[in-house]
């Protein structure tokens, strides 16, 4: 018999992944992702890790075949839906439109076996480069108010944008932004690239511990994507640069939601590369000296580092 994570491991993990199969590195076919989702759903040895099955609503119409063809008699699929963006608002507003169309057929054919309350889209980059907070509410309010006039039930936003080299002044818009509109509806959380294919799509250390303590400040759900493949920070001889881990990241958020830690406390936390300074019990997480009890491990994940999107 298997034997069980500690507790403290169980709540840091529990539906930590959202499957992007779909991505690279993976790349895989609509078919052979979904699939891959569907088994590791009904496995007992991965099912608590996972969360969500990513997929652009481009691409719903496909996913429903499939669904019919293979998988009928499947319930409770979670799908977070891929909004396609735009290079301009009036080319993000159209495809808006488009995704949300094909997203509300999508529903009315699958009836209450599947479930696509969350959404994830990236704003077009001269939105963020204006840095104008107020702007991208607006656009937020525009998002927010197109889905709840088209889709009935309660939808999770997750807002993405550009970093570049003016990264502390576009996380600050968009997480203020953020913050605008989350105080007419708070139905809003930010998105955080943390790597790709490339070694130049890897944010710093100081980026991410940045992030994390805009969206902390502002009690604001965040999740990551991209570049989280190994527990560990790692050099990866393949792209040539250091890897976050994904124990450091959310680790950094869960000790930040409940210590007093700086962001350069957050930062020596996501540059750690010696698994021996993380310990798991059935009592509580701790790294080096910070320890978090049990029981806030769940209240950090479901408030402040949610999830992230992985294609393995």
């Amino acid at each position: 018999m298997q034997e069980l994570p500690a507790k403290s491991t169980l709540y840091f993990c529990e539906n930590l992944i959202d499957y992007a199969g779909l991505f690279p590195p993976a790349s895989l076919t609509l078919a052979q992702a979904f699939s891959n989702y569907i088994n590791y759903k009904n496995s007992h040895d991965y099912t608590w890790m996972l969360s969500k099955f990513i997929c652009p609503a481009r691409m719903l119409n496909e996913l429903k075949k499939i669904i019919d063809d293979s998988f009928p008699l499947e319930k409770n699929i979670e799908i977070s839906l891929l909004g396609r963006g735009g290079k301009d608002f009036n080319e993000f507003s159209s495809n808006l439109i488009n995704d949300i169309g094909l997203w509300e057929n999508f529903i009315s054919l699958s009836g209450d076996s599947v479930n696509t309350g969350v959404f994830e889209i990236k704003l077009p980059d001269e939105l963020i480069s204006g840095h104008n907070a107020k702007d991208i509410s607006d656009c937020l309010d525009f998002i927010s108010d197109t889905i709840e006039k088209n889709i009935e039930q309660p939808v999770f936003i997750f807002l993405e944008g550009n970093a570049d080299t003016q990264w502390k002044k576009n996380i600050s818009s968009i997480v203020n932004g953020i913050q605008i509109h989350n105080l007419k509806k708070n139905n809003t959380g930010f998105k955080l690239r943390t790597g790709g294919t490339e070694a130049d799509s890897f944010p710093s250390p100081e980026l991410i511990a940045f992030s994390i303590r805009e969206c902390l400040d502002r009690e604001m759900k965040m999740k990551f994507t991209a570049g989280l493949h190994h527990p560990f920070r790692h050099y990866d001889k393949e792209i040539k640069t250091m890897m976050h881990g994904f124990i450091n990241v959310f680790g950094a958020g869960i000790i930040a939601m409940r210590h007093n830690i700086s962001n350069s406390g957050i930062g020596g936390m996501l540059t750690d590369e010696n698994p021996g300074n993380f310990i798991f019990t059935d009592e509580s997480f701790s790294w080096k000296d910070w320890v978090i009890r049990t029981e806030d491990i769940k209240f950090a994940r479901t408030n402040l580092v949610v999830s992230y999107g992985s294609c393995s």
